[in-house]
């Protein structure tokens, strides 16, 4: 097996398959999974005396998962644990609809706060006279909750009359980018403006002159590279089995964006809903109460 194929493997997922273990390696692999922190500063000797073996079985153990011994478990083993001891242990939740349904508006409603307890007003207007003024719009997206708000960008912007396009495939984004100009403007979306190929499209973008604006973290990679930052920082909770609530940030900043625009194109962009209001009506059913197309 290549060394850098190995290097990548999951250490954990290897230890959780014991199919093809001895006893006396599911007992190694069940001990340090119970307590991956000490595992992790342990020798030889102690995991022998801990797990009822021999340090001859430990160093043939490490190896039977790829590593060259216990120094190159460890190694891997941390970076491992890198991604959070709430993911790699037992998720101590209520499991009721009612606590379901709580704990996904409660955090529903704390990730709006946020949003309204961070909003630079002065990026905001930027952000919109730019938007309004451009040429061409080209919203992307990057991920699960990033690529949806892209996407719902779009579906906020053109009834408001403007050229826009929402782009999640990331070869496609590079050729978009590369087609900007000053009369453009790229929109970024990110949840932790840490995502390289969302930096490497404002990179190309800013290259032929575009503007850049980024709902994204304050603060991240991605925020430091763009022109204006439309900041959202919802954190992250300790249940991991929930959705994130980070998404209901970035739509939330999306649409206050796509009203401060609705705002600057004026009878247009009414115009426009206008029409749409009478196709929907007109094909679809003559209730007027329904949501503009949604």
């Amino acid at each position: 097996m290549a060394r850098r194929a190995v290097e990548t493997q999951d250490i954990v997922s290897l230890m959780r398959d014991q199919s093809s273990m001895s006893k006396s390696e599911r007992r190694i692999a069940d001990m340090i999974l119970a307590d991956l922190s000490w595992a992790v500063k342990s020798t030889t000797t102690e995991l022998a005396e801990r797990t009822g073996t021999s340090t001859p079985t430990i160093t043939r153990f490490c190896r039977r998962l790829g590593c060259d011994g216990l120094r190159d478990f460890k190694l891997r083993l941390a970076q491992a644990t890198a991604v959070g001891h709430r993911y790699l242990g037992p998720q101590q939740v209520e499991r009721t609809p009612i606590k379901a349904v709580t704990s996904v508006i409660g955090a529903a409603h704390d990730a709006l706060e946020r949003v309204s307890g961070q909003i630079d007003e002065q990026a905001l207007t930027r952000a919109a006279e730019w938007l309004g003024g451009a040429r061409r719009i080209a919203i992307f997206g990057g991920g699960g909750g990033s690529s949806m708000v892209a996407e719902e960008g779009e579906n906020r912007l053109f009834r408001l009359g403007l050229s826009v396009h929402a782009c999640i495939d990331t070869q496609l984004q590079q050729m978009i980018a590369a087609t900007l100009s000053p009369d453009d403007v790229l929109l970024t979306i990110s949840t932790s403006g840490r995502y390289p190929e969302s930096l490497r499209m404002v990179e190309i973008a800013r290259t032929y002159g575009a503007k850049t604006v980024a709902i994204t973290r304050p603060g991240s990679a991605l925020a430091q590279a763009v022109d204006v930052l439309l900041g959202v920082d919802v954190p992250e909770t300790e249940e991991v089995l929930k959705p994130t609530a980070s998404r209901y940030g970035l739509l939330a900043m999306m649409d206050i964006l796509a009203t401060e625009l609705a705002g600057r194109c004026g009878e247009a962009a009414v115009e426009n809903m206008r029409r749409i209001k009478y196709q929907l009506v007109t094909h679809r059913d003559t209730d007027d109460t329904q949501p503009l197309g949604d």
